[in-house]
Formats: structure tokens, sequence, C-alpha cells
């Protein structure tokens, strides 16, 4: 017997002229609408009644990190700098979406038109004193005020 049973009459299919926002030009298109049927489906009884195993949690990267990162608000970490990819500079997290981290070079103090959006799955990121333990070079990035006072703060925090 069949853990999942599929309906074997015909159902009726509409179609119907509708307006869709998500299309972005606002126009009109038609298209199929039917109704599907809940199917009360457990992966756990499958995976059991079949002797097969669930894939690895690791193949699903592009699934959101943020929660399982721990990463805050707040937080800093050294991170690529974007004029001079060879050198660092320290960056506070400003804010999180999903797998993607709002930062702030450090220096920037409340000025929010360098912020910049990262992904944690590939940009280079690293926990403050990284580049020291890896003899990484940290710069401030272009635009940053190096006479602020910050800089000497940022660089003594990593």
């Amino acid at each position: 017997m069949s853990l999942v049973s599929i309906k074997q009459e015909a159902t009726p299919i509409t179609v119907e002229n509708s307006y869709s926002p998500a299309n972005g030009n606002g126009e009109h298109f038609d298209s199929d609408v039917s109704e599907a049927e809940d199917v009360d489906f457990n992966w756990d009884e499958y995976l059991e009644e079949t002797g097969a195993n669930a894939a690895p949690h690791t193949s699903f990267k592009h699934v959101e990190t943020s929660l399982q990162s721990s990463f805050q608000p707040g937080m800093k970490l050294e991170v690529a700098n974007k004029s001079s990819p060879d050198t660092y500079w320290v960056a506070t997290i400003i804010t999180t979406c999903g797998q993607l981290l709002l930062l702030r070079y450090c220096g920037y103090e409340d000025d929010r038109r360098a912020d910049f959006w990262c992904d944690v799955m590939t940009a280079d990121l690293h926990p403050v004193g990284w580049c020291t333990q890896n003899n990484k070079v940290l710069m401030p990035p272009e635009g940053s005020n190096p006479f602020s006072g910050m800089h000497n703060t940022c660089v003594q925090q990593s």
C-alpha cells in the first residue's frame, strides 16, 4: 500500500484571465487555476519504510543561515576591504536579513552611506583577531576618516 494516494478522477481546470503584480509589468495573463488536495505525508515514516536516509543539512547551504550562525547586530567582524581585497578592516553588523548581513566599516560612525550587504556564504568574514593570528593587513577602507580617533579603537579591538 502506498503512503500517498493519488486521486484518480479528473480535476476540472479553469482558465481565467488574471492580473498579477508579480510579473512586474502589470500585464494580464492566462493562468491555470486548480485546487490541490492536502496530502498528509510524513518524511520520518517514509524514510523508515523505505530504508532511506535523509540528506544532511550541509546539502542545503542556501537555506537561511543567519539563525544558525548566531550573527547579531552590534557584533564586530574582520572583513575583506572592498577597495583593496588583500587587506581587511573591522566592520560592525548593522542588521541581518536571512543569510545577508548589513555591515558598516569601523570609522564611519553614524554615516550610513558606506554601509554594504554581504552574503555569509560567500563573503570573506572572520572573527576579530583573525588578521593578527594570520598575518593579514588591517587597513581602513577608502573614504573613512583615519583621524576620527575611531581607527585606533578599531585596531585595538582587533
